[in-house]
């Protein structure tokens, strides 16, 4: 009898004990349940606020389609997404690990956007970039001593002008800019939006022969080059231009349908250094750097490549000649491999010599291709027997299993 009244007690204690774990333990679920009711509350009050400044978005946007104007109507479009991109933040990948040659620089400033869907520049400080003794800056590869070349950053609406000084590419300025409504890569005519890749300055367009909106002047590029053509795309007057007096980019006018825009101060001032032909120019969304050994290889190979290109051409072994262009090859004129290939076997039958120097050489590397496409720019001075000739060429080289080949030419 006392060990059974023994049992009863602790029996009670220990049900005692497991009762007031219960009791703990709904108590913090209660808690946790009423910190998630909280926070969803919150969560479903940003939504609300949400779906209210979206819902004013569609409003303005069916607004703008129905007056035509397809600019602004592109730029609700790009506040609307930016706003639920920013509501809808991916968790970390801590399984994603880092590329190995090369790192993403976060921009020196980012744009203000208004409620009224207008963006405000700010003085652009000097960007920390990373040194240029360690780090190149992806797209430039090569260029000749005191060269400048310009990358347009779109994420950050930054333009930047790089100087080629000992091997190295050092910013020297960074001006603000404004790009296309459509925040895409161009691909059609009357997109709005900016073209992503490698181009270069054809002319300069004087203010004085262009609309008031084109302010102190423009920069002509040659979009659509060969790699746009090929894929498609089309669409034209691409430049880096000015504005209109008494305006201010970023604020009065907060983007183009689809150049590059910049003060007229600034034109000005670029117009004072930068060659108005040849000039290069890399528009990315993100700027990316890679190490500057990764930088002086590509450099190395390319300038290998194009010179065992010459000569051959030099030793009118055509054959070997025509072995550094690819089947797919088509030249400024829109000339195919296998016209190309016996316009070259009749030409060189007439030569005795052919002499053939390469200057003002420049290298590219279009990003987006993943280090497969290069974009190579030269001044080629032709001298032969019975012809003599300076010719102004853009090369775009692919690497495949057999190493680089020529598939595309142009001029500039």
């Amino acid at each position: 009898m006392n060990h059974f009244r023994s049992y009863r007690r602790s029996s009670r204690s220990r049900y005692f004990k497991i009762g007031i774990i219960i009791i703990v333990l709904l108590l913090v679920i209660n808690a946790i349940l009423l910190y998630l009711f909280i926070n969803t509350r919150n969560d479903n009050k940003i939504l609300l606020r949400l779906f209210s400044s979206n819902n004013k978005e569609l409003d303005q946007i069916h607004e703008s389609l129905n007056q035509k104007d397809y600019q602004k109507a592109f730029r609700y479009v790009v506040e609307a997404k930016k706003r639920v991109n920013g509501f809808m933040v991916p968790a970390p990948d801590v399984t994603q690990k880092p590329p190995a040659l090369s790192a993403q620089v976060p921009p020196a400033s980012s744009a203000l956007a208004t409620p009224a869907g207008t963006t405000t520049i700010p003085p652009q400080p000097v960007a920390s970039l990373p040194s240029p003794d360690q780090m190149a800056p992806l797209p430039l590869v090569f260029a000749g001593t005191g060269e400048y070349m310009l990358i347009c950053e779109k994420e950050s609406r930054i333009l930047y002008i790089f100087r080629f000084v000992d091997g190295k590419f050092s910013v020297v300025k960074q001006y603000p800019c404004i790009i296309g409504a459509n925040n895409h890569a161009k691909k059609l005519d009357g997109d709005f939006a900016t073209p992503e890749g490698v181009y270069f300055f054809l002319r300069f367009a004087s203010g004085n022969g262009l609309p008031e909106i084109y302010g102190y002047g423009a920069y002509v590029l040659n979009y659509p080059n060969f790699l746009d053509h090929k894929q498609g795309k089309n669409g034209g007057g691409i430049w880096i231009h000015g504005h209109s007096a008494g305006k201010k980019i970023g604020v009065d006018i907060p983007d183009t349908k689809g150049c590059i825009a910049v003060s007229n101060d600034t034109l000005k001032e670029m117009s004072t250094f930068l060659k108005p032909n040849g000039t290069p120019i890399a528009i990315v969304n993100k700027l990316q750097f890679a190490g500057l050994a990764t930088q002086r290889t590509l450099s190395k190979e390319l300038q290998v490549f194009l010179s065992s290109w010459r000569l051959s051409w030099e030793s009118i072994n055509t054959k070997r000649f025509l072995g550094f262009y690819a089947s797919e090859f088509v030249n400024s004129e829109g000339m195919g491999f296998q016209a190309f290939k016996q316009q070259k076997e009749k030409t060189n039958k007439t030569k005795k010599f052919i002499h053939v120097t390469i200057e003002n050489l420049a290298i590219l590397f279009p990003p987006e291709y993943g280090g497969k496409i290069a974009v190579v720019r030269f001044l080629q001075k032709y001298h032969s027997n019975n012809f003599n000739s300076d010719s102004k060429k853009i090369f775009y080289l692919k690497k495949g299993q057999d190493g680089w080949k020529i598939v595309g030419e142009s001029s500039y």
